[in-house]
């Protein structure tokens, strides 16, 4: 399941950066799309295992979710200064709000998704 976290975690990184793009119809300007995932990407792999977002407890409990919204909550400023660095541009205090907001909760749905569908289940009492 933690390969499946991964995986889906780096598609929702992906799709959502698409998505903002899509809505600011900057969909031609292809190098930077790809940087932006890139560095969220990198940003995302370099901080979430800190915070044990891929451990057993969180992938299959879901009260322990919230730690991916507080790991991403660590990683998307990371990731706005890289990508900023990357491109040559100023760091934008509005666009670490946004992205920090509206994929947090895509990461989080994501996950609630995941560990209703994949995680423990309560055993019946008799």
């Amino acid at each position: 399941m933690r390969a499946v976290a991964i995986i889906g975690d780096g598609i929702v990184l992906g799709v959502l950066s698409v998505v903002g793009f899509a809505m600011h119809e900057t969909m031609t300007e292809s190098s930077r799309l790809l940087v932006t995932v890139l560095s969220f990407l990198v940003a995302w792999a370099w901080i979430a295992p800190w915070f044990g977002v891929f451990g057993d407890d969180v992938l299959t409990d879901p009260r322990r979710v919230w730690r991916v919204l507080l790991a991403w909550v660590a990683a998307a400023p990371f990731g706005v200064v890289l990508r900023a660095f990357l491109l040559g541009l100023t760091v934008s205090p509005i666009f670490v709000i946004v992205m920090t907001v509206v994929t947090g909760v895509g990461l989080i749905v994501w996950r609630e998704i995941l560990v209703w569908r994949f995680g423990a289940r309560s055993a019946p009492t008799v």
